[in-house]
């Protein structure tokens, strides 16, 4: 008798043992795939709406696709994943004055960019040529916030308070 009590207090506790395995194994995979679809949600136009909850600064954004583009990267190797184009109001919009601009040019606001990569060595490589760039013309030259895989870029005509509202805003939103 001692020995069947014995044999089902050890089938009792490895049945036990089965189940708060499966058990893990089934949260610790539902806790992944929760993880992958917010970070595959987390795109520029994403980004740009959770920043337009948070100031009332942002105006007219435009988001990029393939085909609307102006520097042809969206989707290419080691280039950004997602796009937006954002105005500032307090900003002066000045392409649509600028006679020497196309008219993809002229309709692109003025105020920020955010960028979205792949990876985070994506978007430094990235970041490090604008800097470069911006270095040697100081036409060219802008605020720039990165986290993870992500690039923010401000007009270099907002003040810094002005960049400083939008880095802490970037900051909030990105983990």
């Amino acid at each position: 008798m001692k020995k069947s009590i014995i044999a089902i207090v050890i089938a009792v506790v490895v049945i036990l043992a089965i189940i708060i395995s499966i058990v893990a194994v089934n949260k610790r995979g539902t806790e992944t795939s929760t993880e992958t679809i917010e970070n595959e949600k987390m795109n520029a136009e994403v980004i740009v709406n959770k920043m337009k909850e948070k100031t009332s600064n942002i105006g007219k954004v435009v988001v990029y696709n393939e085909e609307n583009d102006l520097n042809n990267l969206l989707g290419r190797p080691n280039q950004y994943t997602s796009k937006v184009t954002f105005e500032d109001i307090r900003l002066k919009q000045k392409n649509a004055d600028n006679e020497f601009l196309t008219e993809e040019e002229k309709n692109e606001p003025i105020g920020g960019t955010i960028e979205v990569f792949e990876n985070e060595t994506d978007m430094n490589n990235r970041k490090t040529y604008i800097e470069n760039i911006s270095s040697s013309m100081s036409t060219l030259s802008q605020y720039m916030y990165s986290k993870g895989n992500v690039l923010l870029r401000l007009e270099k005509d907002l003040t810094p308070t002005q960049a400083k509202e939008y880095e802490d805003v970037f900051n909030e939103i990105i983990k």
